[in-house]
C-alpha cells in the first residue's frame, strides 16, 4: 500500500514538472494555479483510495476537498465549509459501522476487558500475566500496550478508539492478526505477519490517528 500511495505522488509531482517545463519552453500554456488548485492533492489521492475500494477516508477526503474547492472558487461560503466538517466525520463513521464487514468474534465478555485510555495524556501498560483482550483509548494522547511477554492462548479483541492521538500494540511472536474498523485521515498498520497462532481481533475507529501494530 505505501509503494502504490507513494507512485501516485510521484505521477502528480512528474505530471506538474512536465506542465511547467512545457509552459517554460512554450511548448503550451497551462495554468494550473487556479483558485483552490492546492484541494487537488486531496481530491485525486482521494478518487484514487475509491478505486482501491478504501471507502470511509477516501469519500470524506473527497468530500471534504471538494468543499474546499468550492469555496475557493467563491461557489459557496468557508463558513459552510467549517459548519460541514464535523457532521460528515459523525455521518461518515455511523454509516462505517453500520455497514462494517461481518466478522466471527471469540465468546468473551466484553464487559470484563481492561482498559487503557491516554486522554491528552500518555498510557504505558505491560501486560506479562495471561492477555484476554482489552479496549484502548486515544484521545490527544498515547496508549503503548505492551503485549510481548503475554501470555495469549485463545482469539483476544483489543478495541481501539483514536482521535488525534496514536495507539502502539507489541504483539508477542505466533499470534495474526486481523482488523476491523473506521479509518478517517488516519489508520493502521500492521507489521505483524505471523500467520499461526491465536488471532488478535483489532476492531477501530481511527480519526487523525494512527495505530501501529508490531
Amino acid at each position: 500500500m505505501k509503494k502504490e500511495s507513494t507512485t501516485l505522488w510521484g505521477i502528480l509531482i512528474l505530471a506538474i514538472g512536465i506542465i511547467f517545463l512545457g509552459n517554460s519552453f512554450n511548448w503550451w500554456n497551462i495554468d494550473i494555479f487556479f483558485d483552490g488548485w492546492w484541494t487537488l492533492f486531496i481530491i485525486i489521492p482521494s478518487i484514487y483510495g475509491l478505486i482501491k475500494k478504501e471507502w470511509t477516508s477516501s469519500i470524506f477526503g473527497l468530500i471534504i476537498g471538494v468543499l474546499l474547492l468550492l469555496a475557493s472558487q467563491d461557489i459557496i461560503t468557508w463558513k459552510i465549509v467549517w459548519q460541514s466538517f464535523f457532521p460528515i466525520i459523525l455521518i461518515l463513521i455511523g454509516l462505517s459501522l453500520i455497514f462494517k464487514p461481518k466478522m466471527k468474534y471469540p465468546k468473551i465478555n466484553c464487559d470484563e476487558l481492561q482498559e487503557y485510555v491516554g486522554i491528552f495524556s500518555n498510557n504505558e501498560a505491560k501486560i506479562t500475566e495471561e492477555f484476554k483482550g482489552a479496549k484502548a483509548v486515544s484521545i490527544f494522547g498515547e496508549v503503548d500496550l505492551d503485549l510481548r511477554k503475554a501470555t495469549i492462548k485463545e482469539d483476544v479483541i483489543i478495541d481501539c478508539v483514536t482521535v488525534f492521538g496514536g495507539i502502539d500494540i507489541k504483539l508477542p511472536r505466533n499470534v495474526k492478526v486481523k482488523a476491523n474498523g473506521v479509518p478517517i485521515f488516519g489508520g493502521i498498520e500492521n507489521k505483524c505477519d505471523d500467520e499461526e497462532g491465536p488471532t488478535i481481533i483489532i476492531n477501530y475507529i481511527c480519526v487523525f490517528a494512527s495505530i501501529d501494530v508490531k
